[in-house]
């Protein structure tokens, strides 16, 4: 490994904070919103969540956000630009609104300027089932700015999405690195501690190690801690910000 690999950050749940269950609510609330004119939300709702588990599982050559746009236009019976433009408004207008959904994560805010410091690449790992966006909404709400990443995951460029070994893969090959130049910091066993399986180490904050899955524990490349554990981890001097 480099003496500065690149860092891979998870977003939600790691460099900022997750309201899970007020967004599981939320976010499909204003999905059946945009797409009220269509179809009514009770069929609405379950339809969009078998379309997300097919992006998922994407294994074409269109990326996320293209099957996403096709297969709702087929289950719709409506055409790829109207079904475009609602996803747009949904990423523009109703995902605006939940953004005290994303609490701000001094600590994290922290190691990425830490990092940014030393010159360390850094790139932004989020699962790519959403415009890039939201994703840059995200960055933002978090007290960072897109800038300071030389690559972001996004629905727009990806094909492949957590936990499966090819978003890795297909992240590497974006960044044109190699498993041992990068390392991945995350806080999700199941979805952020695979890429250990293709030998990059992994850093998961506040993570129990009874929760990594076996494959992904016998590798021996993936450590958990606090946020200071994970400055050292990351080679950045101590800073009074990362005991939150």
């Amino acid at each position: 490994m480099s003496p500065r690999p690149t860092v891979l950050w998870d977003l939600d749940g790691t460099l900022i904070g997750q309201r899970r269950r007020t967004f599981a609510t939320l976010m499909p609330a204003g999905a059946a919103w945009v797409f009220r004119d269509l179809v009514p939300p009770q069929r609405f709702l379950p339809l969009l969540r078998r379309t997300i588990s097919d992006v998922r599982a994407n294994d074409s050559d269109h990326t996320n956000t293209e099957l996403m746009v096709r297969l709702l236009a087929e289950r719709l019976g409506a055409g790829r630009e109207v079904v475009s433009d609602r996803l747009e408004r949904l990423a523009e207008v109703e995902f605006a609104r939940l953004r005290t959904c994303f609490p701000p994560r001094p600590a994290a805010v922290s190691a990425v300027r830490g990092l940014a410091e030393t010159g360390a690449r850094q790139a932004i790992a989020t699962n790519p089932l959403w415009p890039r966006s939201t994703v840059e909404a995200r960055i933002r709400w978090g007290g960072l700015e897109p800038t300071f990443f030389a690559f972001v995951t996004s629905g727009d460029i990806m094909r492949r999405a957590k936990p499966r070994l090819e978003f890795y893969s297909e992240l590497l090959d974006h960044l044109g690195a190699a498993a041992g130049d990068c390392v991945m910091v995350g806080n999700d066993p199941a979805h952020d501690g695979p890429a250990a399986q293709l030998g990059i180490p992994v850093f998961l904050v506040g993570a129990r190690a009874a929760d990594i899955p076996p494959a992904v524990a016998r590798t021996g490349l993936v450590t958990t801690g606090d946020h200071r554990a994970l400055r050292r981890w990351l080679g950045i001097e101590e800073d009074s910000c990362s005991s939150s």
